[in-house]
């Protein structure tokens, strides 16, 4: 071949409606040394309707100027060349344009070593006698590539909604720091108001502390009144005290009477009319030919409102914390089947809605990947989102997590607490399990939904909050309706905009896509460089019945991860065999003993977990500590219904 042949050369194609802008057009880099064969290419492009501008180079030193020059979309190589072979073009094109997908054309190319360009990173390969599948290759490289693109974007704004969050934990900590601090400065170095005044209530010292509680100087209050400053009740307490200790002095010469406290829960008045709680305390000082009575005040509004404070910031340093953990990991929801497409169509339709969601699926499907990603893309995806594992709550603690409970509201409770709605409000509650709420408990958490109102165990004063509900579930919530232990009118109330997860076993096609991203998510945690599943332990992936759904399938991943010491995960590195059970075993490993243990006593209690006849209570064990057992091991109890 001429010189001039193997010139790289470049052209712009129209499409059938007329002349493209330069700029508009697709670029195609085509890496081909027969003329005749790059034209075949071109016009296949042509007939496809395709609006492209193409380079053509024929060799080594040309495709790496065109690599660095024609900033291509796609990249159409030949596998055959003269001078070096299609793996060597495939590595110059990653190091050079790695996010450009690369389609081989070739006549010479086995199908062994097509498989091999395809796992070294070409996207696709055609068959020059086949290229009526080039154009369908080249669009479908394309939105691969475009699919890529997004999921990096995606990624990105991801790691910086990360950062975003870290930084909001490390704000929070430093408002609670500073609260901690101002709350010691409170404590240990309060002054005491003293303010002395004699029987008529006139004022006779008043100290440095006192003006600043009151807000009144010295010189305006000595030889004045003291009643501007006490509210009624308080004003009584001092008037009472006055005329008692006169009565007793009368009768009994020489008695100075006794201090008393005042009784919790009484105001005194600032000189703006504005009141304020105090613990004071009275007592009579003789002084020549009179009695003084001196009161010592302390203002604890200030105290209280600190205390309050780190409350509230410490339940919102925790929720924080539980949220930079979970990283946001709306990007493991993974999968092209139709099945999860539905999922992520039905998630776009509700998510920017007040709608109450009802996520149903069996253990290990990703329900709360679904709450995460309906919150986040919400308008409350600047408020925290609140989970409450419904499941894992004695059934006389749950009430007090949801709505809270006032001090001494029942034994143990030594002070206020906020709910979880009342935590949630302005964001989102995440309603986990909750096919396991008490039938009491239901009825109060109707009432919360409806009118997003309710009050704290033990208290009289309604609270009103403006909270999201999202709620999940691994039971058949309508045949609990119909056996009576789950509330209908709660069940139509959750029930407005349904999303079913599939589970794995009805989307295998989606196997191969988790068990790279899986792979390639433990690899990086470990420092490990594995690339990806070999074709022998996908089959087996592919085979497997998956009980344990995605969250078995991330479990074997990260083991097989930790045990490969190649770039690849092969079967031997799989916690299971022919795709059916557990492997490297001669008898049951103790995780799986445990597993058909209690299978077999949910199969006996016809899949009832509480109660008296419960599996829980035929295993001897607390009815939460088995149903966490059963969630890691991926048991369903709903299975073993009779």
């Amino acid at each position: 071949m001429s010189t001039s042949q193997r010139k790289a050369t470049s052209e712009s194609t129209p499409t059938a409606e007329g002349p493209t802008p330069a700029d508009a057009a697709l670029r195609v880099l085509l890496l081909e040394d027969v003329d005749t064969d790059a034209e075949l290419v071109k016009r296949e492009l042509r007939r496809e309707e395709l609006d492209f501008t193409a380079r053509r180079a024929a060799d080594r030193d040309g495709f790496v100027e065109a690599l660095r020059a024609f900033d291509p979309d796609i990249i159409l190589a030949d596998y055959s060349l003269p001078s070096f072979d299609g793996l060597t073009a495939l590595r110059l094109a990653q190091e050079h344009c790695p996010d450009v997908p690369v389609v081989f054309v070739s006549g010479a190319i086995g199908e062994e070593r097509a498989i091999e360009t395809l796992r070294q990173g070409a996207t696709d390969y055609v068959l020059k006698d086949r290229l009526s599948r080039l154009g369908p290759a080249v669009r479908r490289a394309l939105r691969e590539a475009e699919e890529r693109r997004a999921r990096e974007r995606a990624e990105a704004a991801l790691r910086r909604a990360h950062d975003e969050l870290e930084q909001k934990v490390k704000a929070r900590t430093a408002a609670l720091r500073e609260s901690q601090e101002r709350l010691t400065a409170i404590i240990d170095a309060a002054i005491d108001a003293i303010i002395s005044i004699d029987a008529d209530l006139e004022v006779t010292l008043f100290n440095a502390a006192a003006e600043k509680i009151f807000r009144c100087e010295a010189d305006d209050a000595l030889g004045a009144s003291i009643e501007p400053l006490l509210t009624p009740a308080f004003r009584a307490l001092i008037q009472q005290y006055i005329d008692t200790h006169a009565e007793a002095e009368g009768a009994a010469s020489g008695t100075n009477g006794r201090y008393v406290a005042a009784p919790e829960g009484l105001s005194a008045r600032r000189t703006d009319g504005t009141t304020f709680p105090v613990e004071a305390t009275l007592c009579p000082v003789p002084l020549g030919d009179g009695v003084q009575y001196l009161i010592i005040l302390r203002d604890i509004d200030e105290l209280k409102q600190a205390e309050e404070e780190l409350t509230q910031l410490k339940s919102e340093q925790d929720y924080l914390r539980e949220e930079l953990k979970s990283e946001y990991n709306f990007e493991e929801i993974v999968g092209r089947s139709p099945a999860i497409q539905t999922v992520f169509d039905a998630i776009d339709q509700v998510a920017g809605t007040e709608t109450t969601v009802l996520v149903a699926g069996e253990t290990g499907t990703g329900k709360e990947l679904v709450a995460r990603a309906l919150h986040n893309r919400s308008q409350r995806s600047d408020s925290v989102l609140v989970k409450v594992n419904c499941a894992a709550l004695s059934s006389d603690l749950i009430e007090s997590e949801l709505f809270g409970h006032e001090k001494g509201a029942f034994t143990g409770a030594t002070q206020q607490r906020e709910g979880r709605f009342e935590l949630a409000d302005g964001g989102t509650l995440f309603l986990d399990e909750i096919g396991e709420l008490p039938l009491d408990t239901q009825a109060k958490l109707l009432r919360a939904l409806q009118e997003q109102e309710f009050e704290r165990v033990g208290g009289s004063r309604t609270i009103h909050v403006d909270t999201r509900i999202i709620a999940a579930t691994n039971r058949d919530l309508e045949q609990d309706v119909e056996q009576g232990t789950f509330r209908s009118d709660l069940y139509y109330r959750l029930n407005i905009f349904p999303i079913q997860l599939p589970p794995l076993r009805e989307r295998k096609e989606d196997i191969p896509l988790l068990a790279n991203h899986f792979c390639e998510k433990f690899s990086g945690r470990m420092g490990k460089e594995v690339t990806g599943v070999s074709p022998n332990a996908m089959a087996v992936l592919a085979r497997y019945d998956w009980p344990g759904n995605v969250r078995e399938l991330a479990n074997i991943v990260e083991r097989a991860v930790i045990l490969t010491d190649d770039r690849l995960v092969r079967a031997e590195h799989l916690a299971i065999t022919n795709g059916h059970g557990p492997a490297d075993a001669s008898f049951a490993t103790l995780e799986e003993a445990q597993r058909q243990h209690i299978i077999q006593a949910l199969e006996q209690t016809g899949g009832v977990v509480g109660g008296a006849e419960g599996a829980a209570a035929l295993l001897d064990v607390n009815r939460t500590t088995l149903l966490s057992r059963m969630d890691r091991l991926g048991i369903d109890p709903g299975a073993h219904r009779s």
